[in-house]
């Protein structure tokens, strides 16, 4: 039972990251999007000489989008989207299915949040210089866990019974706003905005992204944590019916 539970998982995953990889759509929105945009605003508002910049300075809340879209529409929308066609009442109705579902969903997500993270780092490195195994070892960690604290919300997002363009709908505002009332805070220190970001994922990010894992460890602990809480509130309350279900 053990080997079943530890076999099955990564089997379910490889399926996922396959299905995944098939949907080009998802690629442009999580990955290319980000990259036109980075390209876009240096183009427009770089001036002279600030190449010499480092190179998260510039591009750590890109990474913070990116980190944040496949937590919100790769993890969490795709429980949303599983449940709503009817798999999750079909096959995850056990202890033991949920486990291996979530198990797997969560790898599967975990493996594109760093090919999404390479792929990001790949297509805007060069624009500053040579790239560097240690630094993208170094941003890629970062980026993880940048991933395991957008998971928090969006975990917990797929425990309200909404359906799949509710969920969609829902999904985009909280990107929205959480990206929104990043930028705003970047030009503005009223108390009220530093108070707003305290509590806003994407400025927690970005300071990820910045600082890193040892500088930050008590936030890493923190996340850590708080998403363990998550995983076991999601496993505990999954919904299985779909909303659309009367039975």
């Amino acid at each position: 039972m053990n080997g079943y539970l530890l076999f099955k998982p990564i089997v379910l995953a490889t399926l996922f990251i396959k299905e995944q990889v098939k949907e080009p759509v998802a690629l442009f929105w999580i990955v290319i999007s980000p990259v036109v945009m980075f390209y876009l605003i240096n183009y427009a508002k770089l001036p002279e000489g600030k190449l010499s910049y480092k190179y998260l300075d510039i591009t750590s809340w890109f990474y913070a989008f990116v980190s944040s879209s496949v937590a919100l529409f790769g993890l969490a929308f795709y429980i949303v989207g599983r449940r709503e066609s009817g798999f999750l009442r079909s096959f995850v109705y056990t202890r033991s299915t949920k486990v291996i579902f979530l198990s797997g969903q969560f790898l599967a997500y975990s493996f594109m949040s760093v090919i999404y993270c390479s792929a990001f780092y790949g297509l805007t490195r060069f624009y500053f210089g040579v790239m560097g195994f240690s630094e993208f070892a170094t941003i890629v960690g970062r980026f993880y866990i940048c991933f395991l604290l957008f998971s928090i919300p969006s975990l917990l997002l797929t425990l309200i019974p909404m359906g799949f363009q509710n969920a969609n709908t829902v999904f985009s505002i909280v990107s929205f706003v959480m990206l929104a009332l990043g930028v705003v805070s970047i030009s503005s220190s009223h108390p009220v905005l530093e108070v707003v970001s305290f509590f806003n994922p994407m400025w927690w990010a970005n300071q990820i992204m910045l600082v890193g894992v040892a500088d930050g460890l008590l936030v890493v602990m923190f996340v850590g944590v708080l998403f363990v809480f998550s995983l076991w509130m999601t496993y505990r309350f999954l919904l299985i019916n779909p909303v659309w279900s009367r039975y």
